[in-house]
């Protein structure tokens, strides 16, 4: 499995991912309060909300992120293809960060913009 972050304000939390129409999907199923499933099949999305993220990140990584209180979403995937269709889609979420795990932290809008520009 690998994951990825979403980073948004204090408004933003699970109830915000949860109330997006996940295009294709067959189920969305409450695991607890801070986590559910979305099942696609042979494939599945899991996010999971935690205030204790903000603890894996240091001081200059705090710093690109524009909130002042921000929280945090892990998504957790086998296919980045699914996960770069489910990002793309045009009701997910706009105006929050992304953290790909591996040192970049970006606006959801210049992520979506990298990876269509993968060939």
């Amino acid at each position: 499995m690998q994951w990825i972050i979403l980073i948004g304000d204090e408004t933003f939390n699970i109830d915000s991912i949860h109330r997006i129409k996940h295009f294709g999907e067959n189920t969305i199923s409450s695991i607890e309060n801070n986590r559910f499933v979305v099942d696609y099949g042979e494939e599945h999305i899991f996010y999971d909300f935690s205030e204790s993220i903000i603890n894996d990140y240091d001081f200059e990584e705090l710093q690109r992120i524009p909130f002042q209180n921000p929280h945090f979403i892990m998504m957790i995937y086998k296919s980045k293809d699914l996960m770069k269709k489910i990002l793309s889609q045009d009701n997910f979420i706009r105006g929050i960060y992304v953290d790909d795990d591996h040192g970049l932290i970006m606006p959801i809008e210049e992520y979506i913009e990298t990876f269509s520009n993968e060939r």
